[in-house]
């Protein structure tokens, strides 16, 4: 089955999906090595991991792509990605939907931010016009091949105008819708306003969605769930852990026992399948 029509199946299903958030394509085979059953990109991971910068826009149109690329090609399952708000006006967000599609992505998800978009944690951010955001939406449903190819809208619009944006949105032809919930009660409140399945990105140390899992936001009525943040500052932690250790012992020697075994991580890079293609082709070996 192809990625895009498991995605289809996967938001037309009955549970909520969790999509852990990829920033290269080692962390996309190890959700997908871990059992999920799809994945997605962070543009705040990708932003970091890199360029070394905050999520503030400076990861260029062909730097996204190419990474997209990678991520999906290392997977079988179907990846969702960040398409920041379309790299540019509606003719810009055309060929950014051709290009996503092509590099192997199942959907992605664009927003309403003024360009350079910036993560709303970081600072504030300026909208375009419904009018403008809808010329975008329509623009990426004519430019997607495959019909299956889920196209979200986000809006970091306070709760009452995002509501307004999202149903106007989705009348326009989106599959899905991203709000941004700035507390527990509009979390709560969105899937009592919204007519289209919802996207959630759980938010990292907020009161918004601490305490809640995945399920919870589920019940509540939302249709995937991503982690944009977790992997990133838990890999963030460890590498700072491990040289500290380094520099101040010069060794890592305290650390094997919490660190992944070298066989383990052959496997997570598909050590299996590369053995059997070189038993296959190789017969130099």
């Amino acid at each position: 089955m192809i990625k895009t029509k498991k995605l289809r199946d996967l938001i037309n299903g009955n549970k909520v999906v969790i999509a852990p958030c990829a920033y290269d394509a080692l962390l996309a085979r190890a959700i997908e090595f871990m059992g999920f059953e799809l994945a997605a990109t962070t543009g705040f991971g990708m932003h970091g991991t890199m360029l070394g910068v905050p999520d503030n826009g400076l990861l260029t149109f062909t730097e996204m792509v190419r990474m997209c690329r990678n991520m999906a090609s290392s997977i079988n399952i179907p990846m969702m990605a960040d398409a920041e708000g379309g790299y540019g006006n509606a003719i810009n967000t055309y060929r950014t939907i051709k290009e996503f599609e092509n590099s192997g992505l199942a959907g992605l998800f664009i927003e309403d931010q003024e360009l350079p978009p910036n993560c709303p944690y970081i600072k504030g951010t300026r909208l375009i016009r419904v009018e403008e955001m809808i010329g975008k939406i329509k623009a990426a449903l004519e430019a997607r091949k495959d019909k299956n190819f889920v196209i979200v809208a986000r809006t970091d619009a306070p709760f009452e105008e995002a509501i307004e944006r999202l149903n106007a949105y989705y009348e326009a032809g989106v599959d899905m819708v991203k709000p941004m919930p700035r507390s527990r009660k509009e979390l709560e409140d969105y899937p009592k306003y919204l007519k289209a399945p919802i996207h959630l990105g759980f938010t990292y140390g907020k009161e918004t969605t601490l305490g809640l899992t995945a399920t919870d936001c589920g019940k509540m009525g939302y249709k995937i769930v991503t982690f944009p943040f977790s992997e990133l500052m838990a890999s963030t932690t460890a590498i700072l852990r491990i040289l500290k250790e380094i520099k101040e012992k010069g060794t890592d020697e305290s650390f094997y026992q919490e660190m992944i075994k070298f066989e383990e991580y052959l496997k997570i890079v598909n050590i299996d399948l590369y053995n059997e293609l070189d038993r296959k082709y190789m017969f130099d070996i």
